[in-house]
């Protein structure tokens, strides 16, 4: 016997307004703190008298330990529910940043990054997870998409705003502030209502188990592999994007373009999410995924005209965020409730990955023929590989667990 799930759905406070408020707040201020400290601490570790070696090795290092304590904690997520880690995942940024304005060394910055490493690793697969659990499921998408809108949001506004706190002030300052919101983060997450963990009886046990029986589902690997596609393209896109705008245009163009692309995206997701829950995810996120491919490559033109550098940014900023959405989506409703924040987890380690992986792969194929015909190659081999993954997950008889 797999398990019991309790069908007279949730408490009615799990999806009242009021308890989506204080849900879409806990996520807008970690993940602006997240992302405020990938882009801050380099700068930081710097100023510390480390190298440039080192600036960006401590970001490497927060980004693989939390992929190698994420396998770990996907399974207890599952068997416990998410909240409890994710508790103590936002704890961690909260109290990190103190302990920097304790003592600052280079050792003390990776020591700080590692134990932050819990958090990130936690509370990304953790938002998707309480989601799946708090929304009725026919309308997984439209939540979704209100939950990347706040997501996004917190990415734009989280490092702008500590870079200006640190321009004016100092890095003690945005350190106090950074551990105030992460603060109030923890505080709404605490408030929050969620179901109880709904599964009475599971003979799914141990953290290698519920792994290997994630992988043993078929249905993931085409999603997995749509993940792994737009997570190259993106990663490629914010890394060399602006320097080869600004070699090719100038006006200041490359900042426009990522402020099309955040804002673009963040329309995406609220539009994407409700066509997922009409349309179904498949029908949805190939054609998203299309558009990445067509984004990408279209950058290859912006030497020939400057109106392509708006197109692309359009069409990469509708394409990744809405192609994200529809998997994440369809990874939820195939994925087996109990065996659900290990999935979710196998998707954030994969994004995490790939998003390591784009630069140096993208670099590598730039260094003979130039940036333009990287992004016209890596556009045209994402169409390509579209087809046979949309054919496999046709293949793949689903089991529907909505």
């Amino acid at each position: 016997m797999l398990m019991q799930i309790n069908e007279d759905k949730y408490p009615p406070y799990t999806n009242s307004r009021g308890n989506w408020i204080l849900f879409f707040g806990s996520v807008y201020f970690f993940i602006a703190n997240l992302f405020a400290s990938i882009a801050v601490l380099p700068g930081y570790s710097l100023a510390i008298g480390s190298t440039a070696f080192q600036a960006g090795l401590q970001n490497t290092v927060f980004g693989l330990a939390a992929i190698i304590l994420r396998l770990l904690l996907g399974p207890v997520m599952d068997r416990q529910g998410p909240k409890p880690l994710m508790l103590i995942g936002v704890i961690t940024f909260t109290t990190g940043p103190l302990l920097l304005m304790l003592h600052d060394s280079y050792f003390m910055l990776l020591a700080v990054r590692i134990y932050q490493s819990f958090g990130l690793a936690v509370f990304l697969p953790g938002i998707s997870t309480l989601l799946a659990d708090m929304a009725p499921m026919k309308k997984i998408g439209l939540y979704l998409g209100m939950t990347r809108i706040f997501f996004n949001i917190g990415l734009l506004t989280g490092a702008s705003a500590a870079l200006t706190i640190i321009e004016r002030y100092s890095y003690n300052h945005w350190f106090f502030v950074s551990a105030l919101t992460s603060a109030i983060s923890l505080v709404l997450l605490a408030v929050l209502k969620v179901p109880g963990v709904k599964i009475h009886v599971n003979n799914i046990s141990g953290i290698w188990n519920r792994t290997r029986e994630v992988l043993q589902n078929k249905q993931i690997y085409p999603i997995i592999g749509g993940i792994a596609l737009f997570s190259i393209n993106y990663s490629a896109v914010i890394s060399f994007s602006a320097v080869y705008i600004d070699e090719n245009i100038v006006n200041g163009t490359a900042a426009r373009f990522f402020i099309i692309l955040g804002f673009t995206g963040i329309i995406s997701c609220l539009l994407t999410g409700i066509l997922t829950d009409r349309f179904g995810r498949q029908k949805v996120v190939w054609p998203m995924l299309v558009l990445v491919g067509l984004g990408t490559g279209s950058l290859y033109l912006i030497a020939y005209n400057s109106i392509f550098a708006i197109v692309a940014a359009l069409l990469l900023g509708i394409g990744i965020q809405g192609s994200s959405l529809s998997f994440t989506a369809w990874l939820i409703k195939i994925s087996n409730p109990e065996l659900r924040a290990t999935t979710i987890s196998l998707q954030e380690n994969t994004i995490d990955t790939f998003f390591a992986l784009g630069p140096v792969i993208f670099g590598l194929a730039a260094q003979g023929p130039g940036l333009d015909s990287a992004f016209l190659a890596a556009g045209i081999l994402t169409l390509l590989a579209i087809l046979p993954l949309r054919k496999s997950s046709r293949a793949i008889t689903v089991k529907d667990y909505s």
